[in-house]
């Protein structure tokens, strides 16, 4: 898409498909992003890989940002390939996946800010399976070779 930019970085772009957040959170830390803290109600779409990451169709999720995708561009989303994996109370885009991709998940809530030592996050945990899978995938490849 020509000229697609995010509000942050460029908010003179003709294509804004990262845009500030549209509904703050009530009761935030002072001076914290309007979307920050732990964010009930996040919608799984069934069938996607997240569903299949959490076992679950509805989670909490912990935020930490200013921006979201622009809802004008979801039917852009969608036609490059993407598929939308969550979404918030308020039907706001949370997640998308690649589903052709062997692993391409983009979230808006932070997976790392709710990992503990001995508890990492399902997304975490299935990232690095997908990097070991990678990787012995090549190593075989170059025996084979």
């Amino acid at each position: 898409m020509k000229d697609a930019d995010s509000a942050e970085n460029n908010p003179n772009s003709k294509n804004i498909v990262i845009t500030p957040v549209s509904c703050a959170i009530p009761n935030r830390t002072e001076n914290a992003p309007k979307l920050s803290g732990k964010i009930p109600e996040i919608r799984i779409r069934p069938g996607s890989y997240l569903e299949g990451f959490y076992k679950k169709d509805v989670v909490t999720e912990e935020f930490f940002c200013n921006y979201e995708v622009n809802p004008d561009f979801e039917g852009a989303i969608i036609e490059a390939g993407f598929a939308i994996a969550a979404r918030g109370e308020n039907g706001g885009i949370r997640a998308i996946e690649a589903p052709k991709h062997k692993f391409f998940i983009a979230t808006l809530f932070q997976p790392q800010l709710s990992s503990k030592a001995g508890k990492p996050h399902p997304i975490i945990v299935e990232f690095v399976r997908a990097a070991a899978k990678w990787k012995l995938e090549k190593a075989e490849d170059a025996v084979l070779e």
